[in-house]
């Protein structure tokens, strides 16, 4: 059992912890991952910045990996035990040692969380297919639908994972030693194909299951057409980050950006979107 270090403070826009021993970045890749803690840092709603927060993490120097907002307490709890720390009454050392206590004895009944590496398709210099009409790529998109997912998901511990090279993807998914993986994609063809699909590695009976899981829950939101779920080989489009992940992986297109009908419908609602992959995730994390 792995305890985290507990740390109170009041949350910035730019993604630090202000502290009563300083600025902490808040990251939430994990100590040793190859990206720069900056390319991830914790997505905090608006209404929670400048508030007293408890966040809990890896603390290594004034970087805290793997860091996750417990908990934002009110204005004037939050006032309160500032000023208390303050005069001396208590510190919030002995706070966030006391929490460490705490969480110690939650972690011997409760189970842990899966993992889920929640991979943003194509990067910021190689960011996919585009929506003309609306000039939004396939990488911008989904990396803000994937912040989304992550203040959503309940049950499941979200990892985001950012490509450096599509080569030394699967080895970066990889070390963080996933339960599953789920890589977000927009489709394109022509302007006109419509509908959804989610691809599997043809050879995995859990891929093709979390397939399925994630298929139904796309498809019941967003009403476009039901293309199902494609098994796919290594030399096949996407057949590389399937094949050679070790943990099981699927590919989700649940629309085509380039047609404007299909990403008006995505555009609707988009938390709404997000809500659909958050009840797939925390499903297939009860039965990997």
């Amino acid at each position: 059992m792995v305890l985290k270090d507990w740390l109170i403070g009041t949350l910035s826009p730019d993604g630090y912890l202000k502290t009563e021993s300083g600025k902490i970045l808040l990251t939430t890749l994990p100590k040793g991952a190859s990206q720069p803690p900056e390319a991830a840092t914790l997505p905090v709603a608006e209404e929670y910045l400048s508030k007293t927060a408890l966040v809990r993490g890896c603390l290594v120097g004034n970087v805290l990996y793997s860091a996750q907002a417990v908990e934002t307490l009110p204005r004037l709890s939050g006032a309160l035990i500032q000023k208390l720390a303050e005069k001396g009454v208590v510190s919030l050392t002995q706070i966030q040692e006391q929490l460490s206590e705490l969480e110690s004895e939650d972690q011997e009944t409760a189970p842990p969380k899966k993992l889920c590496a929640l991979v943003i398709g194509h990067k910021k210099s190689s960011p996919g297919a585009v929506n003309e009409r609306a000039g939004l790529s396939e990488f911008h998109f989904n990396e803000d639908l994937a912040i989304r997912i992550e203040k959503k998901v309940q049950k499941t511990q979200i990892q985001r994972v950012y490509r450096r090279t599509w080569e030394e993807l699967p080895a970066d998914i990889n070390v963080l030693k996933p339960h599953f993986v789920l890589s977000l994609h927009c489709n394109a063809y022509n302007s006109r194909a419509s509908g959804t699909e989610v691809l599997y590695y043809h050879s995995s009976d859990a891929g093709r299951t979390i397939a399925e899981i994630l298929q139904r829950c796309l498809v019941d939101f967003l009403s476009l057409p039901d293309r199902g779920i494609k098994p796919k080989t290594s030399e096949d489009r996407g057949g590389y980050l399937l094949r050679y992940t070790n943990a099981p992986c699927v590919i989700a297109e649940p629309f085509f950006i380039d047609n404007d009908h299909d990403f008006a419908r995505a555009q609707k609602d988009l938390d709404g979107l997000a809500a659909a992959y958050t009840n797939a995730i925390d499903e297939i994390s009860q039965i990997v």
